[in-house]
């Protein structure tokens, strides 16, 4: 099943309109250098953060790296999201991912999120955190959760790691998790999308007058058309769902259509294009119109995903 899906929400959505605006004019989001705009987005890591009462948080080591999870106390989870950060594979899991954390948490009962803090390029570039993802899903495994009840989400960097690693464990006769999320997902480090051309003016983050994307800082000596670093270049037979979002103001819009036109004859893909929208839009949580319906679909997904 492949479903394709438009949303012109400019204008209901007052706000997305206003940080669209504002983020083509602020130099640090061009820049991508730390950021914090409050209740939408930080890119610091506290020591002090805290979860709601109710909430159990734990960090565990899984490979050598560490792996934060938070469930409801009350409950003995069954059903695994595991959360891939973005950050073009050199910025780390911060803050806001924790809180990304709990979004998701708040989708269904009897969920544990996990976000694993893998290692940024380019001290440790592929397949560095590519590994480190797998060794986490077959733990996973060991631990005794079933593979029908992993949903893997990831936004950009981490919703390519997500495909790429789902490709790793179809290659590799591993089951398959039950379902992918992706945010804004960068599929095709080779760069080279129709909309990198189209977009490349009105995008704020990656468009021109923005910092370049440092793909060989990830890819290293490896070949950027490898399926396991730029997952749009592999097959898509006997692959997982995937339910995408995307922005249509990006120069990677291509990056999520390319792949849903690739694996829409082999497994049911849901997209979803808000027209006008910015890198990861999603974002903005219950404060832009887009974003609440983002997540509004995102958690009937993973209700019915995870049923039972």
């Amino acid at each position: 099943m492949f479903k394709y899906n438009t949303y012109n929400q400019k204008p209901s959505d007052k706000l997305g309109v206003k940080l669209m605006k504002a983020a083509q004019r602020i130099d640090i989001i061009r820049n991508r250098k730390e950021i914090n705009f409050k209740l939408l987005y930080t890119s610091r890591l506290s020591e002090d953060f805290k979860y709601p009462k109710d909430i159990l948080f734990e960090t565990i080591n899984v490979g050598g790296i560490p792996v934060e999870s938070i469930s409801r106390i009350d409950e003995k989870p069954k059903n695994i999201l595991i959360q891939l950060h973005g950050g073009a594979y050199i910025y780390g899991y911060n803050d806001f991912y924790r809180k990304n954390a709990y979004m998701y948490l708040k989708c269904k009962n009897n969920l544990k999120v996990v976000s694993p803090i893998y290692s940024l390029a380019p001290k440790k570039p592929f397949p560095n955190a590519f590994n480190e993802v797998i060794a986490l899903y077959k733990y996973l495994l060991e631990q005794g959760y079933k593979s029908e009840n992993i949903i893997i989400a990831g936004d950009s960097a981490g919703g390519g790691l997500a495909i790429a690693v789902t490709h790793y464990l179809r290659d590799n006769s591993i089951p398959l998790p039950k379902a992918l999320i992706t945010m804004s997902a960068w599929t095709n480090l080779a760069m080279n999308g129709e909309s990198h051309e189209k977009n490349k003016y009105i995008d704020p983050m990656f468009g021109v007058g923005s910092e370049p994307l440092d793909v060989y800082a990830y890819v290293g000596q490896y070949d950027v058309l490898n399926p396991y670093i730029s997952p749009l270049y592999g097959s898509y037979d006997q692959f997982t769902d995937m339910l995408m979002f995307v922005g249509g103001a990006e120069i990677i819009l291509s990056d999520t259509l390319d792949v849903a036109e690739a694996a829409k004859g082999n497994n049911e893909v849901f997209v979803h294009n808000f027209l006008g929208m910015f890198h990861v839009f999603p974002f903005g949580y219950r404060k832009m119109s887009s974003s609440k319906k983002a997540w509004e679909i995102i958690q009937d997904y993973i209700d019915k995903k995870l049923e039972g």
